[in-house]
């Protein structure tokens, strides 16, 4: 769906006041009903990018205001002696709870993985310069450390064969 920038920078601001609201990018153009051509290209623009940066600042700075007015006793009401901070408090709390937990606000979805299928002649295909095409088959059975190699090991693979060759430096030792 090809969109002109008049109406790209329409759906633009309905998504960033979405964002004021939800905080999350994701739920923000769901909620907009944003094609996945456009949400990446939102992703990668410096307007949206600073709209929603401002906003999670602007959502830090009201919550750091709340907790100072809160602080200060701003919210005793004066007629009845009923301290009221501790209810703000625990709204506060729930709040973050949802925003920054439960959604993961600080997750950034513009390092999300995004395959496109693109149908071509295999001509095409094996024509593109950064195609590499390996013919062949895997006599070997593929098991758990498929992928992996001597070189390519993992962290905990190398370690358990160290300690096995150590084992057997040491039982060698002990029998010899």
């Amino acid at each position: 769906m090809a969109v002109n920038q008049e109406e790209y920078e329409s759906i633009r601001d309905k998504v960033i006041a979405k964002f004021k609201i939800l905080y999350k990018d994701a739920l923000a153009m769901d909620l907009c009903e944003v094609p996945k051509d456009i949400r990446i290209r939102l992703l990668e623009d410096p307007i949206y990018q600073a709209k929603t940066k401002a906003a999670r600042a602007n959502l830090f700075a009201q919550q750091l205001e709340t907790l100072d007015a809160v602080l200060a006793g701003s919210y005793c009401n004066t007629d009845k002696p009923v301290d009221t901070s501790g209810t703000i408090l625990k709204a506060l709390e729930m709040k973050n709870k949802l925003l920054l937990e439960d959604l993961n606000v600080t997750k950034d979805d513009s390092n999300a993985l995004n395959v496109t299928f693109v149908a071509m002649k295999r001509e095409d295909f094996e024509a593109l310069e950064t195609v590499e095409i390996n013919e062949g088959g895997n006599s070997v059975e593929l098991g758990v450390d498929f992928g992996t190699s001597d070189d390519t090991d993992s962290f905990e693979a190398r370690l358990k064969k160290d300690v096995k060759e150590r084992m057997k430096q040491a039982e060698e030792k002990d029998n010899g």
